[in-house]
C-alpha cells in the first residue's frame, strides 16, 4: 500500500515524458508481472534459506531500485526500475504470509494477518494523502523517493527486530525435483485453489480501484491530485474498518463464515457498481462509494484467504505463499490489460470491472470454497 504514493504522480509523469501514455501502462504492467514472477523465486528461496535473509535481500533491492527510479531520465529507465522494484517487493509479501504460517495455525494466523493489515490500512490512508501533497508541491520524483525511504525503514526494522521463524529449512526447496513435486502438490489441491480464487479476485478488484482510479478521478471527474489522494484515503479507511471487524469475527464465525460476511458486502458492491456504470452516474460521491464498499469487503477477504491458502502447506509455506501471490498478480495483470483497453470509454468499464470481481468473490465465497472445504478436503494442521 505504500506504493499508493506513486498513484497521484502518474498524470505528471505523462506530462514530463511526452507521448508516454503507453509506456506508463507498460510500467504498471511490467511491475505487476515482475511482482508475480518474483514471488516464485523468493518463496522457494525462503523455504531453503529462511525468511530473514530473503526479507533483507528483497528490501535492499527495493530501496536501491526505488532510488534509481527517482533519478530516471527516460521513461524506459523508469520502467526498468519499477520492474525491479516490483520483483523486490515480492520478497516482503511472500515472507510475511509464510512467517504467519510458521508461527500460527490457520485460524489464529488469519487474526494476526487482519491485525497487521489494520496497521497497513492506516499506512494506506496516509500514503495517498502524502503522495498527493508531494505531487502538488515537489513533483512525482519526490513520491518515488518517499517509497524508497519507506523501504529503508522496513529494512532497518527487519534487521534490528525480526528473528528467523522457519523451524526446518528444506534443502530440496530450490532443487528442480523437489520444486516440481511441491508445485504439483500445491496446484492440484482443490482447497488451495478455492481459497486462492478468493485471494486473486479481491486483489483483481483492488487493482481495478487503484489503477483505474487515477483516470476516473483525475481526468474524468477532474479532481486535483490532493483531492484524489483524499479519495483513495477514504477507500483505505473503509478497508481498515473491514480488517478491524474481520479479526473480531474470526473467533466467532471461523474463516469461512467471516469471509462470507465479506461476500455479502461484495454483493452490495457489485449491485451499486452496476447501477453507477449503467446509468453513467458522473459523481465523485458515487464512485467513492464503490471504492469504499470494495475496500470494506477487501478487509474481510484478504486476511482470510491469505491465511487459509498457504496454511494448507505448513511444511512449504514459502512456496505455497508464492503461488498465492503469483495468482493474485495474474489477476492484477488481466485487470490492467482490461482497463488499458477500455477506460477511454469512461466510467462504465471501470465500474463494471469492479462489479465483475465482486461477483466472482460472491461465487467463490458462497459456493466454491464451501464445496471444497466441506467435502473431505480439510486443511492440514
Amino acid at each position: 500500500m505504500l506504493t499508493d504514493l506513486f498513484v497521484p504522480a502518474m498524470p505528471a509523469i505523462r506530462q514530463e515524458f511526452a507521448a508516454a501514455s503507453l509506456m506508463i501502462q507498460a510500467t504498471m504492467f511490467g511491475a505487476m508481472v515482475a511482482f508475480g514472477l518474483g514471488q516464485l523465486f523468493w518463496g522457494a528461496l525462503s523455504d531453503r534459506l529462511g525468511r530473514r535473509p530473503v526479507l533483507l535481500s528483497g528490501l535492499s533491492l527495493f530501496v536501491v531500485s526505488g532510488l534509481a527510479g527517482a533519478l530516471a531520465l527516460s521513461i524506459e529507465a523508469l520502467l526498468l526500475s519499477r520492474m525491479v522494484q516490483g520483483a523486490a517487493l515480492g520478497a516482503s509479501v511472500v515472507c510475511a504470509r509464510a512467517m504467519v504460517r510458521d508461527l500460527y495455525e490457520t485460524g489464529e494466523g488469519a487474526q494476526v494477518l487482519a491485525r497487521g493489515l489494520s496497521g497497513l490500512g492506516v499506512i494506506a490512508i496516509i500514503s495517498p494523502l502524502l503522495g498527493g501533497v508531494l505531487m502538488d508541491v515537489m513533483g512525482w520524483r519526490a513520491n518515488i523517493v518517499a517509497i524508497a525511504m519507506a523501504g529503508l525503514i522496513g529494512l532497518v526494522m527487519v534487521w534490528r527486530f525480526v528473528p528467523e521463524t522457519i523451524a526446518t529449512k528444506s534443502a530440496q526447496a530450490t532443487q528442480w525435483r523437489g520444486l516440481k513435486a511441491n508445485y504439483i502438490d500445491i496446484l492440484t489441491h482443490r482447497g488451495f485453489l478455492a481459497w486462492s480464487l478468493v485471494a486473486l479476485s479481491t486483489y483483481g478488484g483492488l487493482f481495478a480501484v487503484l489503477s483505474g482510479g487515477p483516470f476516473i478521478f483525475l481526468r474524468f471527474l477532474d479532481v486535483t491530485a490532493t483531492e484524489f489522494g483524499m479519495a483513495i484515503a477514504m477507500g483505505s479507511l473503509s478497508y481498515l474498518a473491514g480488517t478491524l471487524i474481520c479479526r473480531r469475527l474470526i473467533p466467532k464465525r471461523g474463516l469461512l463464515g467471516t469471509m462470507q460476511t465479506g461476500c455479502t458486502i461484495s454483493l452490495v458492491t457489485a449491485v451499486w457498481a452496476l447501477i453507477v456504470g449503467w446509468f453513467e452516474i458522473r459523481s465523485v460521491a458515487a464512485v467513492l462509494l464503490i471504492q469504499m464498499l470494495f475496500g470494506f469487503a477487501h478487509g474481510f477477504h484478504q486476511p482470510c484467504s491469505n491465511a487459509a491458502a498457504p496454511g494448507i502447506f505448513p511444511e512449504k509455506a514459502g512456496t505455497a505463499s508464492s503461488w498465492v501471490g503469483l495468482l493474485m498478480a495474474a489477476a492484477g495483470v488481466l485487470t490492467g490489460l482490461y482497463l488499458s483497453a477500455s477506460l477511454d470509454g469512461g466510467l462504465r468499464p471501470y465500474a463494471w470491472g469492479i462489479a465483475f470481481w465482486s461477483l466472482i468473490l460472491v461465487l467463490a465465497g458462497r459456493w466454491i470454497v464451501p464445496r471444497f472445504t466441506s467435502s473431505g478436503l480439510r486443511q492440514r494442521s
